[in-house]
């Protein structure tokens, strides 16, 4: 983190705007926004969907958004000429749902892994991880039970469990192997990844 590197300073600060200006669209359904954002052959990578950026924005665009909203904690960012990776630490707050008729909160803390690449002078958003630290499943009613198949919830990964839960519930598909802090090594393999491209 070199601070007398003026460019790199100025690069993680239009990093940092691109990144918080993406989530902001997300939230608040401004699709062309978002993917604007993007390169055109960026991947996302994700609980219920995993491929090309642009299919991602064509099925968050048919469920309306999802009415998922994040709390953004931080903005990490590292630059190496015309690439960068960052990291932004978020509290992802699902859509209220009924389990057994109890309304629900379901929060999942997570850290955003991307990297960028300038072209033509101008950051685009290159690849999108989710790495799943844990989720917690909230009664609105303080104190009324939630009625959960535990059994099932057990079945699911640790880091991620309450989301894969929601996800059957909302006829949304899941994956067993995402980097969640359950699983170091698939966290580790994320790191080492953007680490081999971004020295490269």
């Amino acid at each position: 983190m070199d601070q007398t590197d003026k460019q790199a300073f100025a690069d993680r600060a239009e990093i940092r705007e691109l990144l918080e200006y993406e989530r902001y669209a997300r939230d608040n359904n401004l699709y062309a926004q978002e993917s604007a954002c993007y390169s055109d052959d960026a991947q996302m990578h994700v609980s219920w969907y995993d491929g090309p950026a642009k299919g991602y924005f064509e099925k968050v665009a048919q469920a309306n958004g999802g009415g998922a909203k994040h709390k953004i904690f931080y903005t990490a960012v590292w630059v190496n000429g015309n690439k960068a990776i960052s990291e932004m630490p978020v509290m992802m707050l699902s859509p209220r749902v009924k389990l057994g008729g109890q309304a629900v909160d379901l929060h999942s803390y997570a850290r955003i892994f991307m990297r960028l690449e300038k072209k033509n002078g101008t950051w685009k958003i290159l690849d999108g991880d989710c790495i799943y630290e844990r989720d917690e499943l909230i009664p609105v009613v303080p104190g009324q039970p939630i009625q959960i198949d535990t059994k099932e919830l057990a079945s699911y990964r640790e880091s991620y469990q309450g989301l894969c839960y929601v996800l059957k519930r909302t006829n949304l598909p899941s994956s067993q192997d995402l980097p969640g802090e359950d699983q170091p090594e698939t966290v580790e393999k994320v790191y080492s990844d953007a680490s081999k491209w971004f020295f490269a």
